[in-house]
């Protein structure tokens, strides 16, 4: 991940490489059921929310209709069915805290958590503190 300055002196980040190259769906489901506390919660949804938009991008290299294509979407979809779960848990654990979940604006109620994980949202990327 590297931090870019544009003319205006606000930074934007930039996803190098591809996150978690080497795991799978079901890689990330045996980590969290290892490391399943709040820290675990918000290490996974960072990494599988990178990875859902990072692959969800190779859907448009490939036609429509063709073998690539569909396996394209199918590797999407399994991503976003992950991240779609992860976020229902953040969304629990918020709630229980009286935080009202919205339709829209989720970024604005996720962002406070992650932070205190140790992740901030770089423009759509969710990036380690450390890693700036």
């Amino acid at each position: 991940m590297d931090n870019i300055e544009n003319e205006n002196e606000f930074p934007y980040y930039v996803m190098m490489s591809e996150p978690i190259p080497d795991m799978s769906v079901e890689d990330i489901r045996n980590w969290f059921a290892e490391n399943n506390d709040e820290q675990g919660l918000a290490t996974a949804y960072a990494v599988v929310h990178n990875k859902a938009w990072w692959v969800e991008d190779d859907v448009y290299d490939y036609e429509e209709g063709t073998e690539e294509y569909k396996k394209a979407c199918q590797i999407t979809d399994e991503w976003f069915a992950l991240m779609d779960e992860l976020v229902e848990k953040i969304f629990d654990i918020l709630k229980s805290e009286g935080i009202e979940i919205l339709e829209t604006g989720q970024i604005e109620v996720l962002a406070p958590f992650m932070e205190r994980y140790g992740y901030f949202d770089g423009n759509g990327w969710w990036i380690k503190k450390d890693e700036e």
